[in-house]
């Protein structure tokens, strides 16, 4: 485990209707919204639950939910 990292479980909507799920890994000290919002970074990193990575241009992606499992409750959303 990480001292400086953290694990944020997503379902990412992507420009073409897809949609994936996966574990980003972002610096423990922000939140997943500022992650997203930094200009000086344009791809993220989602490891899938089948262990394959997709890299993904930030400018794809219509919305992110922060999910705490594969099971959706209650959401909550980031527009990007």
């Amino acid at each position: 485990m990480s001292l400086t990292r953290k694990d944020v479980h997503v379902e990412i909507t992507l420009i073409d209707g897809d949609i994936l799920k996966g574990t980003l890994v972002i610096e423990r000290s922000i939140r997943l919204s500022d992650m997203l919002n930094k200009h000086e970074k344009d791809f993220i990193v989602l490891s899938d639950y089948e262990d394959e990575h997709h890299i993904i241009n930030k400018k794809h992606i219509v919305e992110v939910v922060e999910i705490e499992s594969l099971e959706l409750e209650e959401p909550v959303t980031y527009a990007t």
